[in-house]
């Protein structure tokens, strides 16, 4: 029986907190240790993850003395643990009982499988409109969220898929892939902090030759609210997000374009920064900042860069361990109908 690690970072979440984390006690597959990395709240959000402790040994409060991220709270708990399997859960998420189940029998499919994501749903109406059924990778760059907004009965039935890549809020990673990922020592890009680190994951993986298995059978509630792509909702964040939302794309160009793929997806790329600078010049100055970070460290990203490539031009090698095979299926043009986060 494979150990697991499920890691939540939370930051101020008391108002969903405690339904997340009785969700993840209530797993079906009981075997495994939780971890609540907390970056620095200020509100009771660890008395309420101490209160749910006293009650289940499973669960284990990390206070960090500062706000890290989700980067460098979720490389936090992966640098001190060794679990097989790694979950990562979002502190606004609540799963189905047999979420952890079903991801746990999906990643044994296949030894190249090295993320399954589930079905995350917006609400619970008896036809629920979809969060995400993985990601997919966009010409320019971006990744868009596969099925965001359309309603379950649009798209059922669904079918386990390989698709580009798993969202950030309920991954289930191999601990293999997470090794392999490293890059300087970190799995997530701890300057990402919390946007697009996700997207950064799935195209390294993509590139070092891992899969991402989508399984519908895992079913999670996901409200999502943070759509920085609709203006109107950026104006109201904290200019850090818009810096991060610049930045961040800047440095996944940067560091994970291949030489061939630098022709086509350069020239749909750039138009559209060209773009998000112009309107940082006119209506986002803040975001500006993003250029002088770059400018501030590109010695520092070249060198990410050259080891990013210099690992995804060597084979893939697979783990010590025997496991059936799914044939990849990659997702249809109707499948793959997607909203960018």
């Amino acid at each position: 029986m494979p150990s697991v690690l499920l890691s939540l970072v939370s930051w101020n979440s008391a108002d969903s907190i405690e339904a997340c984390l009785r969700s993840a006690l209530a797993q079906s597959w009981s075997d495994f240790e939780l971890w609540v990395v907390d970056n620095n709240s200020h509100d009771d959000t660890c008395a309420r993850v101490e209160a749910l402790a006293a009650t289940d040994s499973r669960l284990r409060l990390h206070r960090l003395p500062q706000n890290t991220g989700f980067c460098g709270g979720h490389n936090y708990a992966l640098d001190r643990t060794t679990s097989d399997l790694v979950l990562l859960v979002n502190p606004d998420i609540e799963m189905a009982p047999d979420y952890l189940a079903q991801a746990i029998a999906a990643i044994h499919r296949n030894p190249r499988i090295g993320t399954v994501c589930g079905l995350l749903l917006q609400n619970q109406d008896v036809d629920p409109r979809i969060d995400s059924a993985g990601m997919v990778a966009l010409p320019d760059g971006r990744y868009g969220l596969r099925l965001h907004g359309q309603r379950l009965s649009e798209v059922a039935p669904l079918a386990a898929t390989y698709v580009d890549g798993a969202d950030g809020a309920l991954p289930l990673f191999r601990r293999r892939f997470i090794d392999d990922l490293r890059v300087q020592g970190e799995f997530f890009d701890s300057r990402f902090f919390a946007h697009k680190e996700d997207w950064d994951i799935a195209w390294r993986g993509r590139l070092f030759g891992w899969h991402t298995l989508f399984e519908p059978a895992c079913r999670a509630l996901h409200p999502r609210q943070f759509l920085p792509s609709n203006l109107r909702l950026r104006r109201r964040l904290n200019s850090a997000i818009k810096v991060d939302a610049v930045k961040n794309q800047w440095l996944l160009l940067l560091k994970n374009t291949t030489r061939e793929q630098a022709p086509g997806l350069l020239a749909r790329a750039i138009p559209r920064q060209l773009g998000i600078l112009a309107y940082s010049l006119v209506a986002e100055r803040d975001s500006l900042r993003a250029v002088r970070y770059l400018w501030q460290h590109w010695r520092q990203v070249l060198t990410t860069r050259r080891l990013v490539q210099q690992r995804a031009s060597q084979p893939w090698q697979p783990p010590d361990e025997p496991s059936a095979h799914l044939p990849a299926q990659p997702a249809t043009a109707l499948e793959v109908e997607s909203s960018v986060r």
